[in-house]
């Protein structure tokens, strides 16, 4: 994630202003500060990274951007304002949805966008009718998704279909309204 840290007692925490104080309930009141409480964090890894991102970002500005790369196996990647949260693999519909929701639905951010490849056109407009009717607020675009299964030296070493997935969220799509 590339953020540096220290870790101080909270007598030290007058030697600077750190921009994020990362604490428990128990000891928050011998800080002043920006704090955020250990307790108030999700147990899910991904979501707690989107949560520690959120609270160090601009929050009038911070995007969730979600790529869908559909087929037998389905690769999600999920970017916080431009960082990596993760990518991962698929080949059930449901879990990828259920994902895709909680992520969406835990992650505070001020614009949520959902992304998904064109290559299966049936899956595609599936996958965004399901995500627009769970997340009516997210943005749920269709996208062009030739050339995303080349191999990219910007995402070496993530499998085949977790790499386009990570293209397919920064290329811009056509909107898809519920049908």
């Amino acid at each position: 994630m590339g953020i540096s840290f220290l870790s101080i007692t909270p007598s030290e925490v007058e030697l600077g202003t750190p921009d994020l104080i990362l604490t428990t309930k128990k000891e928050a009141d011998l800080f002043k500060g920006d704090i955020l409480i250990v307790e108030d964090l999700d147990d899910n890894p991904v979501i707690m990274k989107g949560q520690l991102l959120a609270h160090l970002a601009d929050k009038g500005n911070a995007e969730l951007l979600l790529g869908i790369d559909p087929g037998a196996r389905m690769g999600l990647a999920v970017f916080y304002d431009g960082a990596e949260l993760t990518s991962q693999t698929f080949s059930s519909r449901s879990l990828l949805c259920e994902t895709v929701y909680e992520l969406v639905s835990r992650i505070p951010c001020s614009r949520s966008v959902v992304r998904i490849g064109d290559g299966e056109p049936r899956l595609s407009s599936w996958l965004a009718l399901k995500i627009h009717e769970n997340l009516p607020k997210t943005t749920v675009e269709i996208v062009d998704e030739s050339g995303t299964s080349v191999r990219n030296p910007k995402y070496k070493g993530l499998p085949r279909d977790q790499s386009a997935a990570a293209r397919i969220a920064f290329r811009r799509g056509k909107i898809r309204a519920a049908s």
